[in-house]
């Protein structure tokens, strides 16, 4: 291992401490009251997102936990300038989610992509051929958070309380929730590619004297593919 991957292992426990500490010091004051997501609840959500190793793993567990916090919530990936459904929970069916393209180029899409801070304000305000087709939340109100990674909105979370009376929403558990899960994957980004440069700079085994097996190969840096595109940190 290269310095930066040994850096990066002795520091992890640490990294992975101060992020459920921070989150359950800043959500724990807001969350509603009414909310069926409690503090114990919240903190078995942010372990699971930490114990991910791929971006399908630690987006799920974001979408799972969430579901505690929302009647709806669904994941949108922000590729070219598209925001395309990826997976949702609480929609029925949720599987219409998945390549949905939602209008991103005005209404409060386009404000969260600009201002890369999370949005909550009339359903109407969103997309309204998805309002249309998904129908509106009982209650009017919609919340959309910017995932960010790298500086860049990667993703928007679309939350509401459901399309049935007395629905819930907890805009600030759900906006912890998607700040944990942008710095754990830029976390884990930055892991696999120390991985991947350590493997690539490994000296070879010959020395004097002896030569190499000459079939002997170096395993491969674990690969980070999944919805977004790769993560290779700049820093």
């Amino acid at each position: 291992k290269n310095a930066v991957s040994e850096v990066l292992d002795d520091h992890l426990a640490r990294i992975q401490n101060e992020l459920v500490e921070r989150v359950l010091r800043e959500v724990e004051p807001r969350l509603g009251a009414s909310s069926e997501g409690t503090p114990a609840t919240l903190l078995k959500t942010v372990s699971a997102i930490q114990s991910g190793t791929t971006q399908r793993e630690i987006l799920r567990t974001l979408l799972d936990g969430a579901a505690h916090y929302a009647g709806r919530v669904a994941l949108f990936v922000i590729k070219t300038g598209t925001a395309t459904g990826w997976q949702a929970r609480g929609f029925a069916p949720s599987d219409e989610i998945k390549d949905f393209n939602l209008e991103v180029g005005s209404g409060m899409a386009a404000q969260v992509l600009r201002s890369r801070t999370g949005s909550s304000g009339p359903a109407d305000q969103m997309d309204s051929q998805f309002v249309a087709h998904f129908h509106p939340p009982a209650d009017g109100i919609a919340l959309l958070l910017p995932l960010v990674l790298k500086e860049k909105v990667a993703a928007l979370v679309y939350a509401d309380a459901g399309s049935d009376p007395g629905g819930r929403m907890d805009a600030a558990a759900l906006e912890l929730l998607v700040v944990t899960t942008g710095a754990w994957l830029e976390v884990v980004a930055l892991r696999k590619q120390s991985a991947k440069e350590s493997s690539s700079e490994t000296p070879g085994h010959e020395s004097a004297g002896h030569e190499s097996a000459p079939h002997e190969k170096t395993s491969p840096a674990p690969s980070f593919s999944g919805p977004f595109a790769p993560l290779a940190p700049t820093h």
